[in-house]
This record gives C-alpha cells, sequence and structure tokens, in this order.
C-alpha cells in the first residue's frame, strides 16, 4: 500500500511539472523581469552592476527559462509579426550573455577569453541546443538582414554598444533600433569625423560587419557604390554631419578604433 502511496505520489508531481511546463510554453513571453533588472542593474552608460545583479541572479534566471522554452521557431503562432520576432531574438541574445556573464563574475573572461577571442557559449532557445554565434549570425543577421541590429545586441565588452535600459515596449522594435543607432553614431567613443584631416575614425563594428551596412544601402537605398560613410550619414547629427557630408566620399580616410574587450562593468 505504502509503495501505491508513492508511486502514485511520484505521477501526481510528473503530472503537475508537465501542466506546469505546458502553460509556460503556451503563453507569449512576459518581458517585465527582464525590464526590470535591467532598469535596476544597467546605468545610463550601459554599464552592469554586476554584484548586484549577482545578488538576484534567480530572477534573471526565471527570464532564462521563459526563452528557453519559448521561441519564433517553436511557437510561430505567438510571433506573427516580424518586428515581435526579432524583438525576441535581440533581447534573448543580451540576457543570455548578461546571465552567463553574471554567473561567472566576478571572473571576467567568461564571453572573451584572455586572448580577446570571443567564447563562443551553448544556449537554449525554444527548446534547441545553440550557441550564441548561432543566433548573431544564423537567426538574427542571416533572416532580418537589419544592420542596425549591432547598435543593441550586446557581448558583454566595454566597446560593445551599451546594453539599454529596460526591455523593447511591444510594437517599438525598429523604433528602439532607430534610437539605438543614433546613440551609437553620435558618440565619439564609436564615431568621430576630423574634417581638418579627412579621417573618420570608427568602431570595429563597421569593419567586422561592413557588408551588412553596404549591402543595406544597396538594397535598401538604391546605392550602387557604398562608402561607409554614407550609412554613417543617415544617424550622424550637428556639426559632424554637416561637416562629413561636405566633403567627397574619395576624400574620405576611414581609420578603425581599437576594441576594449574588457567586462562592461560600473566601476
Amino acid at each position: 500500500m505504502r509503495e501505491r502511496s508513492i508511486s502514485l505520489s511520484i505521477i501526481l508531481a510528473l503530472s503537475f511539472l508537465f501542466i506546469l511546463v505546458s502553460e509556460v510554453s503556451a503563453q507569449s513571453i512576459n518581458y517585465n523581469e527582464y525590464d526590470r533588472l535591467t532598469r535596476q542593474y544597467v546605468d545610463a552608460r550601459g554599464l552592469v552592476n554586476y554584484p548586484g545583479l549577482k545578488g538576484e541572479i534567480s530572477a534573471l534566471k526565471s527570464f532564462i527559462d521563459q526563452i528557453s522554452q519559448v521561441s519564433p521557431d517553436s511557437h510561430p503562432d505567438k510571433f506573427k509579426e516580424r518586428s515581435e520576432q526579432l524583438r525576441y531574438w535581440m533581447t534573448a541574445y543580451n540576457a543570455w550573455v548578461l546571465y552567463i556573464a553574471t554567473s561567472e563574475y566576478p571572473k571576467k573572461n567568461a564571453l572573451w577569453n584572455f586572448l580577446g577571442l570571443f567564447r563562443n557559449r551553448s544556449i537554449k532557445l525554444g527548446g534547441k541546443d545553440l550557441t550564441l554565434e548561432d543566433l548573431e549570425h544564423g537567426i538574427i543577421r542571416k533572416r532580418y538582414k537589419e544592420p542596425r541590429i549591432h547598435f543593441y545586441i550586446n557581448c558583454a565588452a566595454f566597446s560593445c554598444p551599451a546594453l539599454n535600459q529596460g526591455a523593447i515596449p511591444e510594437g517599438k522594435t525598429f523604433e528602439v533600433l532607430d534610437q539605438s543607432a543614433k546613440r551609437f553614431i553620435n558618440d565619439t567613443k564609436h564615431v568621430k569625423y576630423d574634417p581638418a584631416t579627412k579621417k573618420l575614425y570608427l568602431s570595429k563594428i563597421f569593419d567586422w560587419f561592413s557588408a551588412d551596412f553596404l549591402n543595406y544601402l544597396r538594397e535598401q537605398k538604391n546605392t550602387p557604390s557604398p562608402h561607409i560613410a554614407q550609412f554613417i550619414l543617415l544617424y550622424l547629427e550637428g556639426a559632424p554631419h554637416e561637416a562629413l557630408a561636405k566633403t567627397p566620399l574619395n576624400e574620405i580616410s576611414v581609420r578603425y578604433y581599437g576594441y576594449d574587450k574588457s567586462l562592461n562593468e560600473q566601476k
């Protein structure tokens, strides 16, 4: 009788777990906890208070658990809009990077090794095992061909784009990407034009992913022989825009900044 009672208890427990997982899978993603955590532990510079966030690692893990079970690939009916799909994938990238970096803090080489090479960590999305590079290159870049993602996704290095405070609001994906592009391109840490020497100093992101920016100009702006300066001009503002716009493209000399791969932590 006791054995039957134990067996029944196990069956009931497994049934409850199955129902719980099914309910989570049936729901759309709830971004509230990710929104709260990034508002509380990410500052206006996009730098992270890792010791503070580590104290709430279980809250971040609850969001990771959500996206590990549900994705636009596993539940396409819940992500019918292209913008909502992209919202999910970009948030998933940032959330996983943030979770990995926080979990291993105070170690500071969770994402970048001592040789300065990116560590292609394993992740799970929608029940499928992937890597961070699968997500960035095989899904986000390949499917959406949206160059502004390079100003939003964050790889936990100091020279990466600033990590956004808060989640992307529903229906605001492309608006947030525009804001991210303006923020990045108008930050002299990433983009600077010297009209005296006609030198355009750029983040290495524009070098590594030059094809994404130039193809966008060809395909979306009908520019047959694009120059990276033409993409910069789409978002550069004020006097730097005026100076760069006046300079003939064939006279602009492009230089790339070094890339600081130290952890994006608040100090």
